[in-house]
């Protein structure tokens, strides 16, 4: 897999595996996917090299420790190239309006000052592509209960797709085989399947609804990996899994 998952939960206090965190995916020391509460797997230094932060979307388990992971850098944050926060429209909206307000978290896009501020917000789009030397991102639109990408990111001729939060939806088996052969899939599987209602409602899946989009993509993917379960439910939703996957 081209990617470190430092949380995959879907909520606090999951026990069944070692990344109990919530969503944090690592692709280079400098480059996160998400910032829940996985990235406490990092020291302090290692915190302090992020320089790119990609985000899927604005639901707090996502982006809920990316205040603090600025507030670790005045100290070696070069102002001449801020910390990028790559989003969508919605969720840069989101996060401006409900997050760096001055209310809930300083505006970081003032500090140290607004000529050189420590974080900047670039908006993306679905299908860019953005390459960081070796590594190559492509975020494409998932199917949750607000705008969501997933990304794709391909290194050494090997593409692992990370599809964050999202319900089963044609547009989004569509939106996988756009991709192109996939070594590594890695599925949020929040439910299990007796809670299918409550899956759809909230555009999350079960491990029935996971199988019926793998079964709909024109290529199978090499290795499937399962994240987000809710803690709650995991040892409903493990013995549902088919034993080829993996749980991260």
């Amino acid at each position: 897999m081209n990617l470190t998952f430092l949380g995959a939960s879907g909520g606090l206090g999951g026990s069944v595996t070692a990344n109990n965190g919530s969503t944090c995916v690592q692709v280079a020391d400098d480059i996160l996917i998400d910032v829940g509460t996985g990235i406490t797997a990092l020291n302090l230094p290692q915190m302090q090299k992020i320089r790119h932060v990609f985000l899927t979307h604005s639901h707090s388990d996502h982006i809920c420790c990316l205040p603090m992971l600025l507030g670790n850098l005045f100290n070696v944050a070069n102002t001449e190239h801020p910390v990028t926060v790559y989003g969508s429209h919605d969720t840069l909206e989101a996060i401006r309006e409900h997050v760096f307000n001055w209310v809930v978290w300083p505006d970081m896009r003032e500090l140290p000052s607004k000529e050189k501020p420590l974080l900047r917000l670039q908006e993306i789009e679905a299908g860019e592509v953005f390459q960081f030397g070796d590594i190559t991102l492509e975020p494409f639109k998932t199917y949750h209960t607000v705008p969501t990408l997933g990304f794709a990111v391909r290194r050494t001729g090997r593409q692992t797709v990370f599809v964050a939060d999202s319900g089963y939806a044609q547009s989004v088996v569509a939106n996988l085989n756009a991709l192109g052969p996939i070594d590594d899939i890695i599925l949020e599987c929040s439910f299990p399947n007796e809670l299918e209602t409550v899956a759809n409602q909230s555009c999350h899946l079960t491990p029935a609804l996971c199988e019926k989009l793998l079964s709909e993509l024109a290529v199978q993917p090499l290795n499937i990996w399962i994240n987000h379960l809710k803690p709650d439910v995991e040892q409903q939703i493990i013995p549902q899994l088919p034993s080829a996957w993996k749980l991260l």
